[in-house]
C-alpha cells in the first residue's frame, strides 16, 4: 500500500471523509429518526437511543468546528 505524502491530498482526502460523514449522519436523521418521527411523534423520536448518538455527534462536531474556524482567524 503506497502512502500519501503531498499534503495536498491529505487534506482532500479530509474533506472527502468529512463529506461522507455528514451524508450518512443525515442519512441516519432522515430515514431512521424521520420515521420515528412520523410514526411514533416527538416522544418517540427522542426515545431513540440513536437520538442520544446523534446529538453527541452534533455538539462534538459543532465544538471542532469552533476550534477550526477560531484557529483559522488567528492566523
Amino acid at each position: 500500500m503506497k502512502k500519501i505524502k503531498d499534503e495536498r491530498l491529505k487534506l482532500k482526502n479530509l474533506k472527502d471523509i468529512r463529506v461522507l460523514f455528514l451524508i450518512q449522519t443525515i442519512g441516519i436523521v432522515v430515514g431512521i429518526l424521520g420515521y420515528d418521527f412520523v410514526t411514533k411523534g416527538i416522544d418517540g423520536m427522542t426515545d431513540n437511543p440513536l437520538w442520544y448518538v446523534f446529538m453527541i455527534t452534533a455538539i462534538v462536531s459543532a465544538y471542532l468546528s469552533i476550534g477550526i474556524s477560531v484557529d483559522h482567524e488567528a492566523q
